[in-house]
């Protein structure tokens, strides 16, 4: 067990159960009507994290934690509030669905380049598409 550490609202020792990272991470909370909180994530150990976010905004009991940078998500349960801290129990952790890159087109290039080349027919050529070609000589500007 890890010795015994202080919080900010008592005095007394608290007994946590995992040691605590500190951290200054920047993430969003998600409500569950879509809508996003910016906050940061103070520290954060196995089980919980102090989260930094504005006490004038409400939060529900449980909502999704995404941190910015980080593939993961978590799913997190209310612990308690100070003013603008939060603790927050970690219910469960997920993946991040990696972002679908659309599909490039294919080069033609290539497939230009096996081709052979056919040149213009003349208009007057049998065969001809019936548009004479440009002269090729030097322009006058």
């Amino acid at each position: 067990m890890q010795a015994n550490k202080i919080t900010d609202a008592s005095p007394e020792p608290v007994l946590r159960r995992e040691d605590r990272n500190s951290t200054n991470w920047i993430a969003n909370i998600r409500l569950p009507d879509g809508s996003e909180i910016p906050c940061t994530v103070k520290d954060v150990s196995k089980s919980g994290a102090k989260l930094g976010v504005p006490a004038y905004h409400p939060l529900p009991e449980t909502f999704l934690l995404r941190i910015i940078g980080r593939d993961f998500v978590c799913m997190v349960k209310l612990a308690w509030r100070r003013g603008d801290y939060v603790g927050v129990r970690i219910e469960r952790v997920g993946k991040v669905a990696p972002k679908v890159q659309p599909e490039r087109p294919k080069d033609i290039a290539p497939h230009l380049a096996t081709k052979p080349f056919d040149p213009p027919r003349d208009a007057d050529e049998p065969g001809g598409i019936g548009v004479r070609p440009r002269r090729s000589g030097l322009s006058a500007f």
